[in-house]
């Protein structure tokens, strides 16, 4: 169905089945997370869905349902597919059951949408998705119903002050993780940052998602920016990471090398290009590379150094 575009055949191939094996098993696994904290869940239908993390993701299964019916509808079969695909693997798992990881009491709620996920998975993978179903319900496909005779999912609540403050969230989250990745420490926690908010939103329920998922002890909400701290600019948001409660000596060692062998690259190629007689007998192709590769290696260390400039080298 993922391939099956109007008017063209179908190249189906290992690289594809290794694809949608891959989902198959991000349907497991997250069936097997939620089961970590809650043996059987309810139906959406007979919730009322309390937690922010619950209303945002219940909010985002409201645009994946009106995408994946207007598809089906229309018989794009590949557009229902790849819409159904990107909520489960990028929205659901990837961030849904993340968060979920900083709000164990959202999880009942997860799983009620996840069950109303499956719903719309049973068109494509019937057999996985009862089986899932079922298994987070607590019951049988012999005793109960199959999902191919229940309603397909239709007219879920939506809630944009959700979605808006998990959009700022996320903000967050991402430039944090650019930041740290500056200074060599993308998989690190840290000790402490600061986020410098264009919009007003509710940070006590914002911290621990956002210090969870970005990998940070403290996250402080300022009002200025903050002095001597490594910067990232987002649309809504700045976050800083103050220099002097990190230790830098690692990251100034990496750069101190690099700057090193890049000044050897660019005394070496420099050398080649002023040497008469290789300019006279070289090929013009080689010419053109080692002149290429000189800019690109004079390129690179001036933001070398104008990064250990920043660090007070």
């Amino acid at each position: 169905a993922y391939l099956a575009v109007q008017g063209r055949d179908i190249k189906l191939g290992a690289k594809n089945l290794e694809q949608f094996r891959n989902f198959t098993n991000k349907l497991y696994n997250a069936s097997n997370y939620l089961q970590l904290n809650v043996d059987t869940f309810p139906e959406l239908s007979d919730i009322e869905v309390k937690t922010p993390l619950g209303r945002y993701m219940q909010s985002r299964l409201s645009t994946a349902v009106g995408k994946i019916r207007t598809s089906i509808e229309s018989y794009k079969f590949d557009e229902s597919a790849k819409s159904l695909y990107n909520f489960v693997w990028n929205e659901f798992c990837d961030w849904g059951i993340e968060y979920s990881k900083a709000d164990r009491e959202s999880i009942m709620e997860l799983g009620a949408i996840f069950k109303e996920t499956l719903k719309m998975v049973s068109p494509f993978m019937p057999f996985i998705s009862d089986h899932l179903y079922h298994k987070l319900s607590g019951t049988t496909l012999e005793d109960g119903d199959s999902l191919m005779v229940m309603n397909f999912p239709k007219e879920i609540n939506k809630d944009l002050e959700a979605e808006n403050m998990f959009a700022i969230i996320e903000e967050a989250i991402t430039a944090l993780r650019r930041a740290k990745v500056v200074i060599d420490m993308g998989n690190s926690k840290i000790e402490k940052a600061y986020i410098k908010l264009d919009k007003t939103i509710d940070t006590d329920m914002a911290r621990p998602f956002i210090q969870k998922l970005a990998k940070v002890e403290n996250i402080e909400f300022v009002d200025t920016k903050v002095e001597n701290s490594i910067t990232d600019v987002s649309d809504n948001l700045e976050v800083y990471l103050p220099t002097g409660e990190i230790d830098m000596t690692p990251i100034i060692n990496k750069l101190t090398k690099q700057k090193e062998k890049l000044e050897k690259e660019i005394q070496k190629l420099s050398g080649m290009l002023n040497n008469e007689k290789f300019v006279a007998n070289a090929p013009e192709q080689v010419i053109t590379e080692n002149k290429k590769a000189l800019q690109d290696a004079q390129s690179k260390i001036e933001k070398v150094s104008t990064e250990l400039t920043g660090f007070g080298v």
